[in-house]
């Protein structure tokens, strides 16, 4: 029984692929340059933007504290894919004892920016191919960061979180940002649930959602 609805919809329809033929580098490189490398402009006047910034309440941010680490690594798994330091979460939980001293480096890098590691920022991208068509170079791209720098992300995402949860920003229709869920797919299957509930029974699916 699945308790993580994150890898239970992972599971769905899930297949292996077998790459026959990897793409080069250089066709790599080009593809992903073209999307990603390139600036772009939008528009700073839109509606929603402006909606949104009347909704927008300061959060305070005090120290991150030692708890935060080892509360944020407690859940974390153990072997998990680790970065370019090759440190796996293994050992960041089996020494409590750094704890207190990553959360200070953590606290003085939130409060100056100029002060962040390169290697805290680096991460080792894989390449997954979409298809048995590996030569195809429109591959699946896995970013992945050292386990610091996911711990600090994680701690991050938590106080934000709490933070909208508490001011009501985070409408309850947008599932794609909440923890362990997968959006699209948790809303769809939602409405195929309720669909099928009342063609079961032979109700009026119009006033479905008000009993939902």
């Amino acid at each position: 029984m699945f308790k993580d609805t994150k890898n239970f919809y992972k599971t769905l329809g899930t297949k292996n692929i077998g790459a026959r033929e990897s793409s080069s580098m250089v066709e790599v490189n080009s593809h992903w340059k073209s999307l990603w490398g390139e600036k772009s402009q939008h528009n700073e006047r839109a509606e929603w933007i402006r909606e949104q910034g009347r909704k927008i309440n300061n959060m305070d941010w005090g120290s991150i504290q030692m708890m935060e680490i080892t509360s944020f690594l407690s859940n974390a798994h153990n072997w998990k894919s680790p970065g370019n330091d090759q440190k796996r979460n293994y050992w960041l939980k089996a020494f409590p004892a750094t704890h207190s001293h990553v959360a200070k480096n953590f606290s003085v890098i939130m409060e100056e920016l100029e002060k962040v590691p390169d290697w805290l920022s680096s991460g080792i991208t894989y390449l997954l191919p979409k298809s048995g068509d590996s030569k195809e170079v429109r591959l699946m791209t896995h970013y992945v960061l050292n386990n610091h720098a996911q711990t600090l992300t994680g701690i991050k995402f938590k106080r934000i979180f709490t933070h909208m949860e508490q001011k009501n920003l985070l409408p309850a229709e947008q599932k794609g940002c909440h923890p362990g869920s997968k959006g699209c797919k948790d809303q769809l299957r939602t409405s195929k649930a309720i669909y099928e509930d009342y063609k079961r029974r032979n109700k009026n699916l119009s006033i479905a959602w008000i009993d939902y």
